[in-house]
């Protein structure tokens, strides 16, 4: 139980920190959006995000939990949604797509439907798509 309550703490600060990169960023300032996801990415898994974008699910399942890998999608798609809105097109899509992969894993190793992740999924694709 204090691991589940203290995995949800840390995704309450995650998600204040990705709505400020998110203010950030459509008040154009997507430079300080990016750093501040940095940060997190620093913070939350002792990695930079260009590493992370490029291993494997499979790698990524091997070094962190269920928990990291759902903070890690998290942080994915907003980075992914600030540097798509920063015209940095190639780069969104890289994030984006391994978002969505990254979901699509815990939807099956966790085999519980989540309605949350079920929308994320959907806006990935809508962007991806677009």
């Amino acid at each position: 139980m204090i691991r589940k309550d203290y995995f949800l703490k840390v995704l309450q600060q995650l998600t204040q920190v990705i709505a400020r990169a998110l203010q950030l960023s459509h008040s154009g300032d997507a430079k300080a959006a990016l750093e501040l996801l940095d940060e997190q990415y620093q913070k939350q898994l002792q990695e930079q995000s260009e590493i992370l974008s490029g291993r494997s699910v499979a790698a990524l399942a091997n070094q962190y939990d269920e928990g990291q890998l759902t903070l890690l999608a998290d942080l994915l798609m907003a980075e992914g949604e600030i540097l798509s809105s920063a015209n940095k097109a190639e780069a969104a899509r890289v994030r984006l797509s391994k978002a969505l992969t990254l979901f699509q894993h815990l939807n099956q190793v966790q085999q519980v439907y989540d309605f949350e992740r079920e929308g994320k999924m959907a806006q990935i694709r809508e962007w991806l798509e677009a």
